[in-house]
């Protein structure tokens, strides 16, 4: 009898358990809250963007943006993808992001994406570099109301990451105003420093917090 009871209780417990994770499966996938890790955030921001299932490049973290915020650089075989992942009182939520088509012959894809929180802002700078001639990967800016449209500034060298035989870049500039930052070029160059390639970015993404 007792055996019987003990069991009886081990199978209420378990039934509690799965009914509890199916409720909770229910809220992730209905209201999207509730998230228990970053990347679940990820997988619905593919949805959101129609991407399909992409694979993780690199992680940023930067706290002197926000500690709860984490940018994540994803790719399949035809785009790159950055997107974010926030932590709420309600578990991790989707933190949007942009996506960049690779699908046309290009020696560099690129794309921007300038996020604020409150005061603080950054611009992250990503893509691909197909040309196997390039390098050397820089960003460069101009500033708004510069009267010398060929004065570049902020250049900066991409940070490589290879995965499956393809390399991708990923920077940032912190506490940058992108209402002052226009006309980005990714610029790739030689070993010998030679300029090979040079990609207006003309489109982007911008996401506000509180």
């Amino acid at each position: 009898m007792k055996k019987t009871k003990t069991l009886s209780r081990k199978r209420r417990a378990l039934r509690r358990v799965l009914i509890a994770a199916a409720a909770l499966f229910l809220v992730n996938r209905i209201f999207v809250v509730g998230l228990l890790f970053p990347i679940q955030a990820v997988r619905h921001n593919e949805e959101l963007m129609g991407t399909g299932r992409t694979e993780v490049v690199r992680r940023d973290w930067d706290p002197s943006f926000h500690w709860d915020f984490v940018a994540y650089l994803t790719k399949s075989e035809n785009i790159v993808m950055l997107s974010g992942a926030r932590l709420t009182l309600y578990g991790w939520m989707s933190g949007f992001g942009r996506v960049v088509d690779c699908t046309e012959e290009s020696p560099i894809h690129g794309g921007t994406w300038f996020l604020n929180w409150g005061a603080r802002s950054v611009i992250y700078v990503f893509g691909r570099v197909d040309d196997p001639d390039i390098t050397e990967l820089n960003v460069q800016w101009t500033i708004a109301g510069d009267a010398d449209s060929d004065m570049w500034i902020a250049s900066k060298t991409g940070e490589w990451i290879e995965e499956d035989g393809r390399r991708y870049f990923l920077c940032s500039y912190t506490n940058a105003n992108a209402a002052d930052y226009r006309l980005p070029q990714v610029v790739g160059r030689d070993k010998e420093g030679n300029e090979i390639a040079r990609v207006k970015l003309e489109q982007g993404a911008s996401s506000s917090y509180n």
